[in-house]
């Protein structure tokens, strides 16, 4: 990655296990340097809620979002597609 991909693609996601419990002390090798406040890093994982990839996204102002939210929306889906109304 270089820096004129990632001024043009200002999402990011992070689909790895980089990251996560227990492995909080590792992160995408991505250059970093070139993400702004134009950035949005979303990260599938949710433990620990702010991940290392997360920090590194709001030290350079980017809009940062954990994997919470889409693990809560899975399980509603899951429970409505195993007991229909």
């Amino acid at each position: 990655l270089h820096e004129g991909i990632i001024n043009d693609h200002t999402l990011i996601i992070n689909t790895t296990p980089l990251g996560m419990f227990p492995n909080i002390d590792t992160y995408p090798d991505i250059p970093y340097q070139f993400i702004s406040d134009k950035h949005l890093l979303f990260d599938l994982t949710y433990n620990p809620e702010e991940t290392l990839f997360l920090k590194k996204g709001k030290e350079k102002r980017a809009s940062i979002k954990n994997g919470h939210e889409m693990l809560q929306l899975q399980a509603d889906m899951a429970y409505g597609i195993w007991n229909p109304s």
